[in-house]
């Protein structure tokens, strides 16, 4: 089977690029015979070490901003794009649009202008976005209505998007949940670095974008009052800087608090450091909220990457780490509040037996959520769909 992929990331430095990079690679395992082509948009992130070379990579779909052109630039890049998706989606027997719409509302127009059927991957916030907008929600459903298949990565994200399509939105029979999965056996080896910042202290860890949806301040705020009373405990914040108000915001907090010289703000690591940091944290600490913008996180592969390194875990309800994370089993699953947060946070830390159950837990989990199994059943979605 040949399969056109759309995405703007193959990166190991988002969740939609390690999603697609994973995905494809346990397809191709599952499905000898698998034949991949890949567009990116024009401006993507650094690809990851584990694509092959013998994956047909291009750069054809718009940049990563194109929902929020402006009319007339929205149609022109779209116009621009269309020849070389439809070309390529005439090459395969299916197009896989794994990055939301708008680019998915692209593939499907290539698609249905070469005679191919078009599957559709439902992340989360940009999935629901189009839904709330004056300007894109009708296309955005006549895109939905017409996919051969969409995947949402999460009973929560399929959640959100039934109820936001209304009535006669998204066909159920069309709409399947697939959870995210994690290569576990990736976190087993120790890393043991030597000469980072966080080499020989005790700290805990957060990860993500720098970005209000995220919950960063959560964990802070729920984070320095413990901190006070634990004076060789550090945090470590990796990911994408803002340089913005919120980031700001972030760095207030710990100012306020007087920890700035426990608290780090390390932007983004390579893949060998990030996993020595999930090795090495006491609790992996992820709060995320749903922003005023709407934004919310539809999964969280970070938490199966933090249980696959043995690592006990904290996410908050009303997101996608209620599909992540086993409450009480591989961590916590609390209120998005400082007060709810930082009472799990402290049981945590105070407890080590507690921390290494539910780490050990953890690897379990992981082990159990293994791409192999998310391939099997996309590959025989992908059956069904090209009948």
């Amino acid at each position: 089977m040949r399969v056109l992929f759309l995405t703007d990331s193959l990166s190991d430095l988002d969740g939609v690029g390690r999603y697609a990079v994973r995905l494809i690679a346990a397809l191709e395992r599952e499905h000898g015979e698998l034949e991949v082509e890949v567009l990116l948009s024009r401006k993507h992130r650094p690809t990851s070490a584990e694509v092959p070379a013998h994956w047909r990579v291009g750069v054809g779909l718009p940049p990563d901003y194109f929902f929020y052109m402006s009319p007339l630039r929205f149609w022109g890049s779209l116009l621009a794009s269309l020849p070389r998706v439809w070309r390529a989606a005439r090459r395969a027997d299916l197009v896989h649009a794994i990055k939301d719409y708008p680019h998915n509302y692209l593939g499907l127009l290539a698609a249905r202008l070469a005679g191919r059927p078009c599957v559709a991957t439902a992340h989360g916030t940009y999935t629901i976005q189009p839904l709330e907008s004056a300007r894109h929600r009708a296309r955005a459903l006549w895109a939905y209505r017409r996919f051969a298949a969409m995947i949402a990565v999460s009973r929560y994200t399929a959640r959100r998007l039934a109820a936001m399509a209304g009535e006669g939105g998204v066909d159920s029979a069309r709409l399947r949940v697939v959870p995210n999965a994690v290569s576990a056996e990736h976190y087993d080896l120790p890393r043991g670095l030597e000469g980072r910042p966080w080499s020989g202290k005790r700290f805990t860890l957060s990860i993500g974008e720098l970005k209000e949806r995220k919950g960063h301040h959560l964990a802070l705020e729920a984070w320095c009052p413990l901190a006070r009373e634990r004076p060789d405990l550090h945090h470590f914040l990796v990911g994408k800087a803002g340089g913005d108000a919120y980031q700001r915001s972030l760095e207030e907090i710990v100012e306020r608090a007087g920890l700035s010289d426990r608290v780090h703000f390390v932007g983004n690591v390579t893949e060998e450091e990030k996993v020595d940091l999930l090795q090495g944290a006491e609790v992996f600490l992820h709060t995320p909220v749903t922003a005023a913008d709407g934004g919310f996180e539809g999964f969280g592969i970070v938490y199966l990457e933090a249980s696959a390194a043995g690592t006990a875990v904290i996410g908050t309800q009303d997101s996608g780490a209620e599909d992540a994370v086993l409450d009480g089993g591989t961590g916590f699953l609390v209120a998005p509040e400082p007060e709810a947060v930082a009472e799990a946070l402290e049981r945590l830390l105070d407890d080590d037996g507690l921390r290494r159950t539910m780490g050990e837990a953890g690897v379990e989990h992981a082990r159990a959520c293994s791409w192999e199994d998310n391939a099997r059943t996309v590959a025989a979605l992908y059956a069904e769909v090209a009948r």
